[in-house]
């Protein structure tokens, strides 16, 4: 079986994290706004980053086009108080229905509208893992993860 892996970075990774981190922000179910690479010490939501945007494969044809496959994984992150069984079990199902709407899933209840990016970028998909909690923080907060990955193509001309 063949493995994709990444053959280099995109240059366009700005591009793609601030559509994803509007069509976060777009959940109809959010708590809070869900913001970028920061996370107050008694809670909140965060999108972080993974590996940046990666090129799994990339082709040229004859007249110059440039055709890539990429992908941009990253984790949105809740950060709250979850000593309890009722509280994880929200935060838990929170990240699921999120995860849920952005795969477009069928169970989900409304679908993510995917934006449009530019340069030649469109986003194909994306696809989730299973939620996770990190070790609790010494001030009684708990972070849960969600981990996702966008599907997206970025063709252009060479010339």
């Amino acid at each position: 079986m063949t493995e994709n892996k990444p053959i280099k970075s995109d240059s366009g990774e700005r591009f793609v994290r601030e559509a994803v981190l509007d069509l976060l922000n777009q959940f109809p179910n959010n708590p809070s706004t869900i913001r970028y690479g920061f996370l107050d010490d008694d809670g909140g939501i965060s999108m972080e980053v993974d590996m940046g945007a990666v090129v799994l494969f990339e082709s040229k044809d004859i007249i110059g086009n440039i055709h890539k496959r990429c992908q941009y994984p990253f984790i949105v992150v809740v950060r709250g108080d979850t000593s309890g069984e009722w509280q994880k079990i929200n935060v838990s199902d929170y990240l699921e229905k999120l995860g849920s709407w952005l795969c477009r899933e069928t169970d989900s209840d409304t679908i993510a509208q995917y934006p449009n990016l530019t340069g030649g970028r469109e986003i194909t998909g994306m696809e989730r893992s299973n939620v996770y909690a990190l070790v609790p923080n010494e001030n009684h907060t708990q972070d849960w993860c969600l981990p996702v990955t966008v599907n997206y193509t970025h063709d252009y001309q060479s010339w």
